[in-house]
Formats: C-alpha cells, sequence, structure tokens
C-alpha cells in the first residue's frame, strides 16, 4: 500500500508544478482551463458541444469559459451559417498571436522538463501514461 500512496504523492507533485509553471506561462491573463480551450479552438474545435464533449465537461462549464473569452475579447461567438442552432467560436487576432506564443513557451518548458528522461525512457513514460489514461 505504501507504493501506492508513494506514487499518489509523486503524480500530485509533478501536476502540481506543471499547473503552477503553465501558470506562470500564461502571465496571469487567463487559467489553464482558458487556455486550454482556446488551444482547441485554434485546432479547429469550435462549437461549444464539441468543446464539452473534447474536455468531458459540461455544457455550462464552457458557457462560462467562452463567456469570460469573449468579454476578454480573445474569442467571437456567430451562429453557423448551415445551422442556425449552431454557436460557432473563432479566435481573435489578438488570441491567435497569444496562443502561438504560449504553445512555443509550452513546448519549451515540457522539453527542459522531460529533458531528464533518455529518449527512450520517454517513449516508455508516453506508453505508460496513455495506458494509465485509459
Amino acid at each position: 500500500m505504501d507504493d501506492f500512496l508513494e506514487m499518489e504523492t509523486a503524480v500530485k507533485r509533478v501536476f502540481n508544478s506543471f499547473r503552477h509553471e503553465v501558470d506562470g506561462i500564461l502571465e496571469r491573463k487567463m487559467t489553464g482551463g482558458e487556455f486550454r480551450v482556446l488551444s482547441l479552438i485554434a485546432n479547429g474545435i469550435n462549437r461549444t458541444t464539441d468543446l464539452s464533449k473534447k474536455l468531458d465537461v459540461s455544457a455550462s462549464h464552457i458557457t462560462a469559459i467562452t463567456d469570460a473569452l469573449v468579454a476578454n475579447n480573445f474569442i467571437t461567438r456567430h451562429r453557423s451559417e448551415v445551422d442556425r442552432r449552431i454557436i460557432v467560436l473563432e479566435l481573435t487576432e489578438e488570441a491567435k498571436t497569444f496562443v502561438s506564443s504560449i504553445e512555443k513557451k509550452k513546448k519549451a518548458m515540457l522539453v527542459r522538463r522531460f529533458s531528464v528522461f533518455t529518449e527512450e525512457e520517454r517513449e516508455q513514460f508516453q506508453v505508460l501514461l496513455k495506458k494509465l489514461a485509459e
């Protein structure tokens, strides 16, 4: 049982460390959840229903996040021309620049953090994380 407690503690430490570092990268302009939504929109997932499914959260949670992003001029909402019931989200030019900048900083952080592993260890770690996530 002590092994499991030790693993839990290590996972929490790593998660909190990553979250703290990402918060710093975001320069307190938004939460990690808001950035994740921006990043998904930047990658073509631009409907609230698709975002809630991808993030496994309620539609009302996505609405709260997108309300904040609209208020801060990071996204716009408009109705689909194909189906007027569908709301389509788009990044503003400011958000496109911001997402690109943050993604570069996050990638540099991840490269630095994972540099403690050999290439083989990184591959094993990725396999193990996927297995654990399933």
